[in-house]
């Protein structure tokens, strides 16, 4: 592990959807951090919050915009379900993290607000070519980041620990999308790197050959970076760009399933995404 944060700061976000592995993360970032490096710890919930919708007897609805990103429809009691399941994730990642003797601080928006976000109460939903409004959703969109909380954590000597859970300004928790909200905390903290861990290698040429990995872009080939985004990938792009716009030096989107997750994506191990190049090709 000799790739080493070049800055003061770094936000690693895992998926929470089925098929991402945390745990050869977690060893790392224990690693990195007794060794003196900060970073942020944003994590998904997706898989949690499936298993737990069912085991109730609801079945989670996912709805696609006319834009083409793919969100889940929350409603007060699917929000009700999406907080239990990502305090059960804080819990099992704050284990893992202290078997290796790394102290974790969860922080949830009822103790202390990072992420400030605005109400979608409507989403729409394109079915068979026809728009549907759904309404009474609980989602939001991120709108604000308040990082002293994550410098009170690493002052007590513990790894700040992010759900996907922000304010509505209200005393209300809203579900936010997980890489937005990363991207987020890392434009406030003035983070030097943001690495997006899921179960794919990165943006990729052809979603069938893990080898067509794109490795370098920049600004200017972010057209050809979009028409190649399928799925979840789009929204993870929509935050890469976010963060880079909020003057983080660099996005990193790679692979959760690999050995030394962090160390692989700093060294070129995923698709790395920044303002601009001297020389990147796609």
């Amino acid at each position: 592990m000799n790739e080493i944060l070049n800055a003061g700061f770094g936000v690693v976000k895992i998926g929470g959807a089925m098929g991402n592995n945390p745990s050869k993360l977690l060893e790392e970032l224990a690693f990195r951090v007794k060794r003196g490096e900060r970073w942020v710890l944003v994590h998904g919930a997706s898989g949690p919050m499936e298993v737990m919708c069912r085991s109730c007897g609801i079945e989670p609805l996912y709805v696609t915009s006319p834009s083409g990103y793919r969100s889940r429809f929350v409603g007060e009691r699917e929000l009700a379900l999406f907080e239990a399941a990502c305090c059960h994730y804080s819990v099992d990642l704050a284990w893992k993290l202290g078997k290796y003797g790394i102290g974790v601080l969860p922080i949830y928006p009822s103790q202390a607000v990072t992420a400030k976000a605005t109400r979608k109460d409507s989403l729409r939903s394109v079915e068979n070519g026809r728009i549907r409004i759904l309404r009474g959703n609980c989602s939001g969109t991120v709108c604000g980041f308040e990082p002293a909380p994550l410098h009170d954590a690493w002052e007590r000597g513990l790894l700040p620990m992010l759900p996907p859970l922000a304010s509505d300004g209200d005393g209300n928790s809203l579900n936010v999308d997980g890489d937005r909200m990363a991207a987020a905390a890392a434009a406030s903290i003035g983070a030097d790197t943001l690495i997006i861990l899921s179960n794919v290698p990165g943006i990729l040429r052809d979603v069938e050959d893990p080898q067509s990995r794109v490795e370098n872009a920049d600004f200017g080939m972010w057209n050809e970076l979009e028409s190649l985004a399928q799925g979840n990938m789009k929204r993870k792009l929509l935050a890469a760009r976010e963060a880079l716009e909020g003057n983080v030096g660099r996005v990193i989107l790679a692979d959760s399933r690999k050995d030394a997750p962090i160390t692989r994506a700093l060294a070129g191990g995923g698709t790395t995404l920044c303002r601009a190049f001297t020389a990147a090709a796609v």
